[in-house]
């Protein structure tokens, strides 16, 4: 169960940046962020203030989406 729990956490840019698992940078992210509602990435992405989250398990299911093409 603690590993379905890490799986639907919540990460900020910065940390999925800086996570070596994925070969994304901090302007990449927002890229994708920013046109999140053309790319699909919109059912990943919360917003709470000024800060976006990204939700992992929901980020690697668009990554591999993406790779199918």
């Amino acid at each position: 169960m603690a590993e379905n729990k890490r799986d639907e956490s919540y990460c900020t840019i910065k940390q999925i940046a800086n996570d070596p698992t994925f070969c994304f940078t901090v302007p990449m992210l927002r890229y994708y962020v920013l046109h999140a509602h053309r790319n699909g990435l919109s059912k990943a992405i919360r917003r709470v203030g000024r800060k976006v989250l990204i939700r992992r398990d929901q980020f690697i299911e668009w990554l591999e989406k993406q790779t199918r093409r």
